[in-house]
């Protein structure tokens, strides 16, 4: 942080020299001529105590510069990128937003409320999710306001009908019908992280340990209730969820009593869900909704969570300072040999000085209310994720479904990259973007956690680079936006290809792609599919359990094939595939390194992110202790050269004066 204190001590250090080697007139007024010196200093006792005394004075200038230098360098306060993950307190609340055609007028005001709800929280983690037949996650849940409110202003453009926001509802249809209220929300519940603090069973699906805190979790629905289709789950059957999470469901309707008043009209059913789940209903024109749920959500309790890990810049004196202090001990040892008498005078009060600032210094005292700036790499990765049934065929690990290896890979790779911007692509039949670049790791673990398969009932063919022109949209738009700033791809699939066609060319534009790798998962042996029916919540992770039967796993509907459907890796087709993009490809098992990841991985340049709030931290002192130790070391390196400069050269070369 101060490295113009180098160059200042540099020049300290050159007129300490250039002192030293000044002619010492004062000295030269005290010698006297002796007659005869070059008998003395020819015996070959005084020459073997000169030798003696010239490598001891030796070794203390070494002692000396190596001390000058490790004290100037902890002054300098010497920085590096490290990881942290501070405790929060907050909330989670998710916005769930129909955007079938019934709404479509109503899209924009909702938009607005939902901005509106955004700058009215203060610490929360916010998401949004939008469904029509299908769910789509816009941006998972996130404390970076800044990133929530341009993801928010964007879907206003889209439903103002603005240029250039095509592609924003896509995903949206692939389901059976429209307007799939209760899939919708069920999608909703299911953004959330699975440590709910309650056991796979009680919380359909998530996972967590008995006796975690709760934490308080929120959606706000904004929906006209109009059904267009069958849904898998009704609008009481996902509340009656809510319910079992402990999750309140607070709704927004644009058309309230559009329907009537009736206990069987729409506006009447949505009321009755969101109050059975503890939440509040408004009609989207009410002019208290806003507060009205910012107070509701306010009067949970908050829980503790481990915060994003941030990338901050932080002192790391620890190496400077171990030298500096056993420099110092070397020095006084050395020192205290060549004058043999005990510690008197100025000279050891400066020595003892010297020691007790290195050793106050290395202690690493502070003060509160410091704070450490936040660091950015000047890095984009992009996750490209295969999320097809047969990504939860258990075949990984003890019995765990592939998609567990992809969460642990995607986070390592985080781990290793700290301050990156990362964006998650997922497809399926179709692609879509689950988080736009950001910094923000914690929306990331989010996003991973809660990945999995579309409905089993909504399954097609699909292709494995299904993803193709998402992704060279998004690295195109990344290029054009800071054409500098290196572009990493992660493609982590299985290979298989149940689409009718063979897969496009995963082929881009020459220069988007900068490193990465395409990371395979599965075995030849192959595994079974889990069926997803949208209802469950998240995977299970861990040693999914073994036992079959018709209604657990995906069968086998080939002709002349029954039974439990088995999923197998294409090597040959990642293979391909990594060849297209010009990355290296590795099969990935439970407990592979995770150095081979990052072959083409390399870090881009660490800058400081202005844009983003300092963490809390202390107050360092240990560079003033430093910087005094180097003050009080000056005084004696211009002694040791000095006495190096006054020894005689050999034999016979003391003669009279």
């Amino acid at each position: 942080m101060f490295w113009w204190l180098l160059p200042v001590a540099a020049a300290a250090a050159g007129v300490a020299v250039w002192v030293a080697l000044r002619s010492n007139r004062l000295s030269n007024v005290r010698r006297r001529p002796v007659a005869h010196a070059d008998r003395l200093t020819a015996l070959p006792e005084y020459q073997a105590a000169l030798r003696r005394h010239r490598r001891r004075l030796l070794l203390a200038g070494a002692a000396c510069v190596l001390l000058l230098a490790s004290t100037a360098v902890a002054a300098a306060r010497p920085l590096d990128v490290s990881s942290v993950r501070p405790e929060q307190r907050n909330r989670d609340i998710m916005l769930c937003l129909d955007t079938s055609g019934s709404m479509s007028s109503a899209d924009a005001a909702v938009a607005d409320v939902f901005a509106g709800l955004a700058r009215s929280f203060d610490g929360e983690r916010i998401g949004l999710t939008i469904f029509d037949s299908t769910a789509i996650q816009v941006f998972p849940l996130t404390d970076d306001y800044a990133y929530a409110q341009e993801q928010l202003h964007l879907a206003k453009d889209v439903f103002d009908g603005k240029p250039g926001s095509s592609g924003f509802l896509d995903g949206t249809w692939s389901g059976r019908g429209s307007s799939l209220i209760g899939d919708g929300l069920a999608s909703c519940l299911n953004s959330f992280p699975r440590e709910a603090g309650k056991t796979q069973g009680e919380a359909g699906g998530d996972t967590g340990q008995e006796g975690v805190q709760q934490r308080s979790r929120s959606i706000v629905l904004a929906t006209d209730n109009f059904l267009s289709g069958e849904p898998i789950m009704s609008l009481e059957q996902a509340a009656q969820l809510a319910r079992e999470r402990s999750v309140h469901v607070h709704a927004l309707n644009p058309g309230d009593l559009d329907y009537g008043s009736g206990p069987d009209q729409p506006g009447a059913q949505l009321r009755a869900a969101a109050e059975s789940t503890g939440g509040l209903y408004y009609a989207l024109d009410n002019a208290d909704a806003v507060a009205g749920i910012v107070n509701a959500v306010e009067q949970t309790e908050t829980a503790a969570i481990q915060g994003a890990a941030r990338a901050v810049f932080s002192d790391v004196p620890g190496l400077p300072l171990a030298a500096g202090l056993l420099s110092a001990l070397a020095l006084c040892a050395v020192l205290w040999r060549l004058q043999g008498s005990r510690p008197r005078g100025r000279a050891w009060l400066r020595r003892g000085a010297v020691v007790l600032l290195v050793l106050v210094a290395a202690l690493r005292p502070g003060l509160p209310g410091g704070s450490a700036l936040a660091a950015t790499t000047d890095l984009n990765v992009f996750f490209v994720v295969d999320t097809t049934t047969s990504m939860v065929a258990e075949d990984y690990g003890n019995g765990s479904q592939r998609l567990e290896g992809v969460r642990k890979d995607i986070m390592a790779i985080a781990e290793q990259l700290p301050g990156a911007r990362f964006s998650v692509i997922t497809f399926d039949t179709t692609a879509h973007v689950r988080m736009p670049l950001s910094t923000d790791t914690l929306a990331l673990e989010t996003i991973t956690d809660v990945l999995e398969p579309q409905a089993t009932a909504y399954a097609k063919g699909s292709s494995i680079t299904a993803a193709r022109q998402v992704l060279s949209e998004r690295l195109s738009a990344a290029r054009d936006s800071n054409p500098g700033r290196p572009r990493l791809v992660y493609y982590l699939g299985d290979g298989e290809q149940t689409s009718a066609r063979d897969p496009q060319a995963m082929t881009l534009d020459g220069g988007l792609v900068a490193g990465g790798a395409v990371l395979g998962y599965g075995t030849a042996g192959g595994g079974r599919m889990r069926e997803n029916t949208g209802l469950q919540g998240a995977a299970p992770k861990e040693n999914a359990a073994q036992e079959s039967d018709s209604g657990t796993y995906v069968q086998d509907n080939r002709a002349g094939s029954s039974g439990d459907a088995v999923s197998v890796i294409d090597e040959e087709r990642l293979r391909n595939l990594a060849g297209q993009l010009g990355l290296p490809y590795m099969h990935r098992a439970a407990g592979a390194p995770v150095a081979e990841m990052m072959q083409q991985a390399r870090p881009g340049n660490v800058e400081r992110a202005d844009g983003k709030d300092p963490l809390a931290a202390g107050a360092e002192l240990y560079w003033i202790f430093a910087a005094g130790a180097f003050l009080l070391a000056l005084p004696e390196a211009v002694g040791i050269i000095r006495q190096l400069r006054g020894l005689p050269g050999g034999p016979g070369k003391e003669g009279v004066r």
